[in-house]
């Protein structure tokens, strides 16, 4: 399945422009949460702020924790002449105990829950079977590039 680009929050925009948030540091997470296609991750991208001003998560159960995953190894690094690149590992999730249900989008924000940005995963929601695995890998520009 072809997931499409990371799409931003407003709100992430404004939280970056006014320093509050922390890309290189270990001070402070970054999760990333799965939604059905009921949820609200793609819409109003202009007004949601929070990851709790989202609704519909995947429901907790068979490999799958409400809040979704750390987003590990993370880097905020100059990857050319006035380029930085805001990367991570894939995050993978793995049902167990039964299928993980309604998956179409995946949510990434900050601990404290900023919004950052979404991605629709498939364009209809879909279920991850029992002792299959969900990898969602940055492209090879990172989750996002500053240019």
């Amino acid at each position: 399945m072809a997931a499409t680009a990371w799409s931003f929050y407003n709100s992430f925009r404004e939280y970056i422009g006014n320093g509050q948030f922390d890309l290189d540091g270990t001070s402070v997470g970054f999760y990333m949460a799965l939604h059905t296609s009921a949820a609200s991750a793609n819409v109003n991208t202009n007004t949601l702020s929070t990851q709790a001003s989202l609704a519909n998560e995947v429901a907790s159960g068979n490999g799958y924790t409400t809040g979704g995953a750390s987003v590990t190894s993370r880097t905020w690094a100059s990857v050319a002449t006035d380029k930085y690149r805001f990367d991570s590992t894939a995050v993978v999730w793995t049902a167990t105990g039964g299928a993980i249900s309604n998956i179409k989008y995946a949510v990434v924000y900050q601990s404290g829950g900023k919004l950052v940005c979404f991605s629709k995963l498939s364009t209809a929601q879909f279920t991850l079977a029992e002792d299959n695995t969900l990898t969602v890998t940055p492209s090879a520009s990172g989750i996002f590039e500053l240019a």
